[in-house]
């Protein structure tokens, strides 16, 4: 019976379906199974049925046997498994490894077409904002640096009330009094402030502070965006061109 089972095409002969038993039966639930159909199937049960009895007895004939067993197992995972270039097999991978990284791919779903325009179009928005960023932060740096230019330095007393207050002498002797500036610091102990007003209007005082903190922080904003930018532009548009090939 082994002999003549093996002439049928086994790949496309599920005997296990034929007895109603699982691919990892074992041998007795497989006997078991066999007996059970022979006996409702044999044409001498008055209700038997031949084609479906040979079945049967042509399933227990490959899967009893266990070497025979082994080869049309091999045969039905040969036939099921999926092409050599979906296992790896061609590409030299073994089978049932993970695919090695390649990165992503031209093609790859994460970074749409959208993406790519998106990436594109913000890289120029972040580029003009840098550079806007970077040509505010020199005007206020030679604003600034003018205004400290025509202005004289001088330490001013508060002299408190309910005006706020400053006195100081300019190098002329005259003596001046007018509002605290906004943004004025502590020049020493007590009250002493540090202020710089212009020689030719008094009156016309400005906090003596720094500004390079500030100048230094738009700085680097402005550097970043001015890198970020580009970076973008490239990336979106290197992903623009692969994707225009074909």
């Amino acid at each position: 019976m082994a002999s003549s089972t093996r002439v049928r095409d086994w790949a496309d002969v599920d005997y296990y379906a034929v007895l109603g038993v699982a691919p990892d039966a074992d041998a007795d639930e497989i006997a078991r199974a066999y007996r059970a159909l022979a006996k409702q199937l044999h044409p001498d049960s008055g209700v038997g049925d031949d084609e479906r009895f040979k079945e049967v007895a042509a399933a227990y004939a490959v899967l009893g046997d266990p070497r025979i067993r082994v080869h049309y197992d091999r045969v039905r995972r040969e036939a099921l498994a999926p092409p050599l270039a979906a296992t790896g097999i061609a590409s030299g991978r073994a089978p049932g490894a993970p695919p090695a990284f390649r990165g992503p791919t031209r093609r790859s779903h994460g970074f749409t077409r959208g993406w790519a325009v998106a990436s594109v179009v913000g890289g120029i928005v972040t580029t003009l904002l840098g550079l806007a960023v970077g040509v505010a932060t020199w005007r206020l740096h030679v604003r600034d640096a003018q205004a400290r230019g025509a202005t004289i330095p001088v330490l001013a007393t508060r002299t408190g009330g309910p005006d706020d207050l400053v006195t100081f002498t300019t190098r002329e002797g005259a003596v001046v009094r007018v509002p605290e500036p906004d943004h004025v610091e502590r020049a020493g102990a007590g009250d002493t402030v540090g202020l710089r007003y212009d020689p030719d209007d008094p009156t016309d005082v400005i906090a003596d502070e720094s500004t390079t903190g500030r100048d230094v922080t738009l700085a680097i904003v402005a550097l970043k965006l001015l890198v970020g930018g580009p970076v973008l532009v490239v990336l979106g548009a290197r992903r623009l061109a692969g994707r225009s090939r074909p």
